[in-house]
Formats: C-alpha cells, sequence, structure tokens
C-alpha cells in the first residue's frame, strides 16, 4: 500500500520498513524538540501519522516525504501546545518556528537556540514576562494585566531577568569551583 501510494516502484519491503522506521525517528525528533516531553512526543507523532495517511495523496514529490513528515509532525507539536495551555508558554514553540535556509540562519538560529535555553533558566514567572515581552510583544501594562500584577513589578523582574540572561551568557560554562 506504502510504495503503491507514492509510487515508489521497486522499493522492496525491507527498504520500506526501513523507511517507516527513519520517518518515525526524525519525527519524534521534530517532537520531541518542541513538546520536551517524551510522551507528548509519542502523542505528537500518532497525530501526524493520521494527517499524513489522509494527506498523502497530496505528496508531489515521494523523494521529500521525510522533509513533509517533519513539517507536519512540527504543526501538530505546535498546534498540541498551542491547544493544550495558553497560560503556559514555551520559548521552544518561537525557536520551532524558524527554519534555516542558510549559513548565516543556521548561526543565528544556533545564537537564538542558546538564548531560548538561557531564558528556560529563568524563574516560571520571569520566564513568561520575557515571553510575552519579546516574543509576543506584548507592551509592559498588557503584561502586568496579563499577570494580575503591578506593571513596576514587571519592569523590575525584566531588568533583572536581563541582568541574569546576561551573567549566563557571558560564562556559558562557569567554572563549577568559583560558585
Amino acid at each position: 500500500m506504502w510504495t503503491r501510494t507514492v509510487e515508489m516502484d521497486g522499493v522492496n519491503t525491507e527498504e520500506e520498513e526501513l523507511l517507516l522506521q527513519e520517518l518515525y525517528k526524525q519525527m519524534f525528533i521534530v517532537a520531541y524538540s518542541i513538546m520536551r516531553d517524551r510522551s507528548l512526543a509519542m502523542d505528537v507523532v500518532q497525530e501526524s501519522w493520521l494527517k499524513i495517511l489522509m494527506k498523502l495523496s497530496t505528496l508531489k514529490d515521494p523523494d521529500k516525504i521525510i522533509q513533509w513528515a517533519k513539517v507536519i509532525a512540527s504543526n501538530t507539536a505546535l498546534n498540541m501546545l498551542k491547544r493544550s495551555s495558553r497560560q503556559t508558554t514555551h520559548v521552544s514553540e518561537e525557536s520551532a518556528r524558524y527554519q534555516p535556509e542558510s549559513k548565516s540562519d543556521v548561526e543565528e538560529q544556533v545564537v537564538q537556540k542558546m538564548i531560548c535555553e538561557t531564558i528556560e533558566q529563568l524563574d516560571d514567572t520571569t520566564r513568561r514576562i520575557f515571553v510575552y515581552k519579546y516574543f509576543e510583544d506584548l507592551k509592559d501594562q498588557d503584561i502586568a494585566d496579563k499577570m494580575e500584577m503591578p506593571v513596576g513589578t514587571v519592569k523590575a523582574r525584566l531588568h533583572r531577568g536581563k541582568e541574569q540572561l546576561r551573567s549566563l551568557l557571558s560564562d556559558p560554562f562557569p567554572n563549577p569551583g568559583s560558585t
């Protein structure tokens, strides 16, 4: 069925099995990088498989099935994150939207990933404020209203958070004996 549907003449059952295993592996990697939870990533992969099977006839180039499947898994994971909780914000969602196209884009993505991972080290409240401010472009007053806190508290947390990020990013490999 699989070979006939994607018109991959000459592919034997062993090759089909390897292709399916590779698809699953690649989809799981994408899903896990976004969800950061094994069981949620498996749910994403399962939901993605259903979408793939339903839309397989729309695949124009069978050689690009892995890339196509990864995009579906990524979109499914992002949609699941959005559905699961508007309150809990994950920085990885923002970085997952970015697709590199050139060497400079890849370098920018590495820097962006490093910043996102560093932001994840902040306490939950400060991290949410950062995401609202820098990823969702909310104004300080809007953040204060959304989080039900004074605008001064938002500004203070942003300031302290920036200082903490600056410190963490300036020395990404601190000496364990220096703390």
